[in-house]
């Protein structure tokens, strides 16, 4: 899955999204729960404030543990 629905906001419950090709734009309404990007080694990210469309690099993956999320592809 390279993003989210319609490139909206969902809550995901625990999801892996793979690197891609692809620049992509992540972003997460703040809470309680977990935002990891990385290619290998997984970075946390701060998921208690709301982020508006980070820059994801291609190649990177996103693990989202109990967020609202938005994940889409860079259109160029």
């Amino acid at each position: 899955m390279k993003e989210t629905k319609d490139g909206d906001f969902e809550y995901i419950s625990y999801r892996t999204f793979k690197g891609v090709d692809a620049e992509r734009l992540l972003s997460w309404k703040g809470g309680n729960g977990r935002v990891s990007i990385g290619i290998i080694e997984m970075t946390p990210q701060r998921s208690d404030l709301d982020t508006e469309d980070q820059v994801l690099p291609a190649r990177h993956s996103v693990v989202v543990d109990r967020m609202w999320v938005k994940l889409k592809l860079v259109q160029r």
